[in-house]
């Protein structure tokens, strides 16, 4: 369980350092195309650090935690179809 927050502590501070890099704006599609091609490799670490984060922290819900969520996640749907 440790190694698991350990894990997600670290995902999070890296996705930090990698935020400004993916998320920055160019004044043409050519800039941000060649800064696409340069960074790639960090661009697809930081989207895939972001899944294992969601991971982790469903893992580390405590049930009633998952339940409040599930339950959100829910309505959400509801509300987004129009049914609530």
């Amino acid at each position: 369980m440790e190694n698991k927050k350990q894990l997600l502590d670290q995902l999070k501070k890296r996705n930090e350092e990698l935020n400004p890099l993916v998320f920055k704006s160019f004044k043409t599609e050519k800039e941000l195309n060649n800064y696409t091609k340069k960074n790639q490799e960090k661009i697809y670490e930081y989207y895939d650090n972001q899944e294992k984060i969601e991971i982790l922290e469903w893992e580390l819900m405590t049930p009633e935690e998952k339940k409040t969520k599930q339950e959100l996640l829910e309505k959400m749907k509801l509300k987004r179809d129009g049914k609530l």
